[in-house]
């Protein structure tokens, strides 16, 4: 039996501290060998390739900080953007009758945010298809507030992140 101090088949406490150590660098190195390219795949919150993207300066604000917790950073990106239609329009809805309204053009009807004059079909595809994206957060963050679901996907996070990005960029020269 081996006890702290005391030699055991000849050896001392710190032979097998070193042995120890050694054990551990072996078990270590495949782990560290699969960091790297996982780094590589999760860029920075800020940019997809050095200087060549930033996230929108309020989505980094809310998710930046989160990122590496994918699930809560996509969530609080996506309540920033719907916070926004919501100071943009004027309106006190939630969901898709915040979007419908906000962004709803069929009918004759006069959205209370414009991306563009409405006066052309092509116009009237380029919001109905805004409205679309800004619709498809609304399902994403419920999906985000109401699961348990393991979210573990740096590349999809920044997609995520991204969408929430371009959604705030269109809503500045939006009009009312």
């Amino acid at each position: 039996m081996y006890t702290m101090g005391v030699t055991y088949m000849g050896e001392s406490d710190a032979y097998y501290a070193r042995e120890h150590l050694e054990s551990m660098a072996k078990k270590k190195a495949p782990l560290k060998s699969s960091i790297e390219p996982l780094e590589i795949r999760a860029p920075p919150i800020a940019q997809v390739a050095p200087g060549t993207y930033k996230f929108h300066a309020e989505i980094e604000r809310v998710s930046g900080h989160l990122f590496g917790h994918y699930k809560q950073a996509a969530l609080e990106a996506y309540i920033r953007v719907i916070e926004e239609v919501k100071a943009r329009s004027g309106l006190s809805l939630d969901g898709d009758s915040l979007m419908n309204q906000a962004f709803g053009c069929d009918g004759g009807k006069i959205p209370a945010l414009k991306f563009n004059t409405l006066n052309t079909p092509a116009e009237l595809d380029e919001q109905r298809g805004f409205m679309y994206l800004f619709k498809g957060i609304v399902g994403l963050r419920n999906s985000k507030a109401h699961s348990n679901a393991l979210f573990n996907d740096p590349l999809r996070a920044h997609d995520y992140l991204s969408l929430a990005s371009l959604l705030m960029r269109v809503l500045e020269p939006a009009t009312k």
